[in-house]
């Protein structure tokens, strides 16, 4: 992490990732509170200006709606507000979203949005820039780290100029991109909150005062339009073929045409709504052909297309609509070129590629996406397995439902547990769907700690009131752990006041509500079958400490029994294959406990049929999670 966030003056230049430059402009820019929830790509704002103690409030909420419901009070208490979120986040907020920005604002306030194209992260290609059409709400697309933090900056004021709330749209490659990012002044405002009531403007209520409201928020974006003309450059060079392109496609642009000594007529769009459609239509009449470069879906290709339309001498569209440019994933220089070789109709030369080690493919180690060594996760799937077969059920056949976390990763091998992930505490609402369809019993809705304070209270309280008969499992593993460790309201000795998830269960009408180490296997084993043939909604909580997070605290020293084992030509290799645990590999002929990545957690004492895998109870050389 840059040092640079807090301390050095207006001009420097320093390195900073795009997420580094979005923390360090909300510094410039004179916000006194950021809030949001924890989602790649934008979860590190927060926690850079909480570990740089930055001299503003910045907190997690429980989940999006809350942050841009608290954001929105702070904005209309006239002060600055920066909310963050990711792209899937973004929906769950988009009530209060579209509501505040038909409203509008006091006081600037910023959404920083991260989408994910080509999903390094998971979920859905989402592109969040349909929702600055749909709020009516201006949005700025920065291309690199410079462009973030100016952008940030600008967006504020620009929010302030209008009235209304302003989106800062990042990808997963900008926001953890580094770059030489001049510095800017740092602001100190001092505003004093206060509310003023305008019933017109806070309420909904009555068609005249919503449409109103519309006409407001359309009159912001046509001021924005006015006010970020600059930001969008048009670069005029009299050639026949143009370029239009936004984000990083902008930058990879510059970057091939600087390798092949080319100068085009291209136009830089910063601002995805409102569109540049003046600048566009300039070059739309100077060019025969047109290349639109955007990620994931054609929007700005769209307002091409209807500028194109207005014109006599109608230059060819080169881009998604007429399938060049791909509408899935992200681009990339490379890609680039080889798009701009169709329009200019010559093949431009790719530079050769970083030489690697002629053995490389020999050195691919295969790998299941699968719990961490020492898991409690692993424990609990584990035990969820054995205690369906104790009850004569086919784990192949049972339904379970999972979540958004670590808990879903009960879906790959070997488990093959989980059958579904949608969104935030979606697996109570979807087990509850299909209880009411008719699937045999029992249907499992598992979820992790996270999850289940972010989304799934309304979902359990309709399970209660619908009367369902529904094991919900929750993995309560202490922390957000996928998305870096941030404390959730059941944290042990977390920064917040701590809410224990089995209050809240007990205190929404669950019927049963039991607490089991996962590490304590027939315990937990018992635990499931009793929850499984229950009537109604039960809960079981499965809590231990993410060992990825949590200190060691013992050891009893998990070793394989060389005269016990078989070997690993002698056996069906349970402990390896049954488990996938990272820590128990083959040497040789036969099979180890890596003492390196082991936590000594316990489970491959369960699984092997040959009892060669023993604790070693001498061996108290490190500390451990274990039982």
């Amino acid at each position: 992490m840059s040092s640079h966030i807090l301390t050095d003056s207006s001009g420097k230049k320093v390195i900073f990732s795009g997420n580094e430059a979005v923390a360090r402009g909300c510094i410039e820019s004179g916000v006194s509170f950021v809030t949001g929830y924890p989602g790649t790509p934008t979860t590190p704002v927060i926690e850079i200006l909480n570990r740089e103690k930055a001299g503003l409030k910045a907190r997690w909420a429980i989940n999006e709606k809350v942050a841009i419901d608290t954001a929105a009070g702070h904005s209309w208490a006239g002060l600055r507000t920066l909310v963050t979120m990711k792209m899937s986040g973004l929906n769950v907020a988009s009530d209060t979203v579209l509501s505040v920005a038909a409203s509008g604002t006091v006081g600037g306030l910023v959404i920083y949005v991260g989408d994910d194209p080509n999903v390094y992260y998971g979920m859905v290609e989402q592109d969040s820039r349909y929702y600055a059409l749909l709020a009516s709400a201006p949005m700025l697309v920065p291309a690199n780290p410079q462009e973030v933090l100016d952008f940030t900056n600008y967006a504020f004021d620009l929010s302030e100029r209008i009235g209304g709330p302003v989106f800062l749209r990042s990808t997963t490659v900008l926001s953890n991109t580094y770059g030489r990012v001049a510095l800017g002044e740092i602001r100190r405002l001092r505003q004093k909150a206060y509310f003023t009531i305008d019933i017109d403007k806070y309420t909904k209520a009555g068609s005249i005062r919503c449409k109103q409201q519309h006409e407001d928020a359309l009159r912001r974006v046509r001021e924005a339009e006015d006010l970020t003309e600059d930001l969008n450059i048009l670069t005029k060079t009299g050639s026949k073929v143009g370029v239009i392109a936004s984000s990083l496609a902008w930058d990879y642009l510059e970057e091939v045409l600087e390798k092949h000594d080319l100068d085009l007529t291209r136009l830089k769009v910063s601002t995805a709504h409102p569109a540049p459609r003046g600048k566009i239509r300039r070059l739309l009449e100077t060019v025969e052909k047109v290349l639109v470069l955007e990620e994931l879906e054609p929007i700005i290709e769209s307002t091409v297309h209807s500028e194109v339309s207005r014109l006599e001498n109608r230059p060819l569209v080169f881009g998604k609509d007429d399938g060049l440019v791909p509408r899935v994933g992200d681009l990339s220089p490379d890609q680039v070129r080889e798009y701009l070789s169709v329009p200019l109709g010559v093949e431009l030369r790719s530079y050769p590629a970083i030489e690697v080690d002629d053995n490389i493919e020999a050195m691919k180690v295969q790998r299941l996406l699968t719990f961490c060594a020492g898991c409690p996760h692993r424990n609990s799937y584990y035990a969820l397995i054995e205690a369906m077969k104790d009850l004569g059920l086919d784990p192949g056949k049972t339904v379970v439902t999972g979540d958004i976390g670590c808990t879903i990763l009960g879906m790959n091998e070997p488990f093959n547990i989980c059958w579904t992930e949608v969104t935030m505490g979606n697996s109570i609402g979807l087990a509850t769907g299909f209880l009411e369809a008719g699937m045999k019993k029992p249907v499992v809705a598992t979820l992790g700690d996270g999850t289940f304070y972010h989304a799934a209270i309304p979902a359990i309280l309709d399970a209660v009131t619908t009367e369902q008969d529904l094991p919900v499992i929750i993995l309560d593993n202490n922390w957000a752990a996928m998305t870096g460790y941030q404390d959730t309201f059941g944290t042990i000795n977390g920064a917040n006041v701590r809410i224990p998830i089995e209050k809240v269960a007990k205190g929404i009408g669950a019927r049963s509500v039991k607490v089991v180490n996962p590490y304590r296997i027939g315990k937990t084993v018992r635990a499931f079958k009793s929850v499984l043939t229950a009537s109604g909604v039960n809960v079981l909580v499965l809590r231990a400490p993410c060992v990825a997070k949590q200190a060691r605290k013992w050891d009893l020293g998990v070793q394989v029994n060389k005269g016990r084992c078989p070997g690993f030509e002698g056996c069906d290799r349970t402990c390896i294959e049954a488990l996938a645990c990272p820590a128990i590999v083959r040497d040789g002929d036969q099979v180890k406990v890596a003492s390196e990545t082991c936590m000594s957690c316990g489970l491959c004492i369960h699984y092997c049929p040959d009892k060669a895998v023993q604790r070693n109870f001498f061996k108290l050389k490190r500390k451990s999670v274990g039982i």
